[in-house]
């Protein structure tokens, strides 16, 4: 009889054993694209950054977050096996094409497939000193525009009555916020808290933080400094600096300094300074105290000939060439050079 009911004691012991294992708190960040700015190489989808919280038992599966929808973003999202209808929420870091573009073929397959309505989190307008105004909320209300025009939304809509009668912008719940210098939280779910704070790239551009259980992520954007060129102590964003202060993961477009004015790449120079090189963003890591380095939106793409119409100073680079400069910056930690899928899970398997 003791024997038997040890059994039963040591039974129970073990299913409560794998019961935490499986209910173990997960998060996994993926590059859906990491093509730097609008050019095109070699089928790299543009920027966009998918963060998926969970635990083991759903393969940190239960909550999706796209931070920017870059061209091509559904493709890389397909390969995943993820459909534009589980995504939970959509953030923007700003109103440039690159960020932007795959946004319509992501709602419009969501709206074919009667998905349920999705928020949207940006900043709210922004009024440039230049006469005119950055305004997401515009962006998401005019997205299916085209489609309307083309009487397309009207056929579709005869064919399946469930559809919203307004097309994919009826799908959406816009939430704005007027980034601040401080971080702020702009969406929640459960015990999943997504900051923002105000940086510099263009108005109303914003960084944000990812904090879950598993740990967290810094989704910088396109970040650059408030002061827009030399001399200045660091190329990167001391407010992106201030959100990712303890934070596992950071995800940061990047621009590697061989495309500096002074290294005749012909690039503009107000164009290479608005970006974050590979260089100072490792020491921004190092000094935030960061475990992995993700480095996406690369200027260049490696193996390209060319950024665009700029030349690339002594030829195409090579991976090693963006972990070269990290490592040069005193950053010890993990640095992924980012290629679209790229991957981090926490905790580390």
């Amino acid at each position: 009889m003791r024997m038997v009911l040890g059994f039963f004691i040591g039974a129970g012991w073990m299913c409560l054993a794998v019961a935490s294992v499986q209910g173990a708190p997960c998060l996994t960040v993926t590059v859906t694209g990491s093509m730097g700015g609008p050019p095109t190489f070699k089928g790299l989808a543009g920027p966009g950054t998918l963060v998926q919280y969970g635990d083991d038992g759903n393969n940190c599966n239960a909550l999706k977050l796209q931070f920017d929808v870059g061209r091509g973003t559904n493709m890389r999202l397909s390969q995943i096996g993820v459909t534009p209808r589980q995504l939970n929420a959509i953030f923007f870091t700003h109103m440039h094409t690159d960020h932007t573009e795959g946004f319509a073929d992501v709602l419009q397959l969501r709206w074919h497939f009667t998905g349920p309505k999705i928020d949207v989190i940006c900043s709210s307008d922004a009024p440039s000193p230049l006469g005119f105004t950055l305004s997401c909320k515009k962006f998401v209300s005019h997205i299916a525009d085209p489609f309307i025009q083309s009487g397309e939304i009207a056929q579709r809509l005869s064919e399946v009555k469930e559809r919203l009668p307004g097309g994919p912008a009826d799908l959406t719940n816009v939430i704005t916020f007027e980034p601040k210098n401080e971080p702020q939280v702009v969406w929640s779910s459960g015990d999943v808290n997504v900051s923002a704070i105000r940086s510099t790239h263009i108005a109303g551009h914003a960084s944000y933080r990812v904090d879950t259980p598993a740990g967290s992520v810094v989704i910088g954007g396109d970040a650059g400094n408030d002061t827009v060129a030399p001399p200045r102590s660091s190329s990167t964003s001391e407010q992106v600096e201030t959100l990712a202060k303890g934070a596992d993961i950071i995800v940061h477009s990047t621009i590697h300094p061989i495309m500096g004015p002074d290294r005749d790449s012909g690039m503009p120079a107000l164009l290479f300074y608005r970006q974050s090189t590979a260089s100072d963003l490792g020491a921004l890591a190092k000094r935030v105290g960061a475990k992995h380095l993700m480095l996406t939106h690369l200027i260049p793409a490696i193996g390209a000939e060319r950024q665009g119409p700029w030349r690339i100073p002594g030829g195409p680079l090579k991976e090693a060439d963006y972990a070269k400069v990290v490592q040069e910056s005193g950053f010890t930690g993990n640095t992924v050079v980012g290629t679209d899928l790229a991957s981090i899970r926490l905790p580390n398997r």
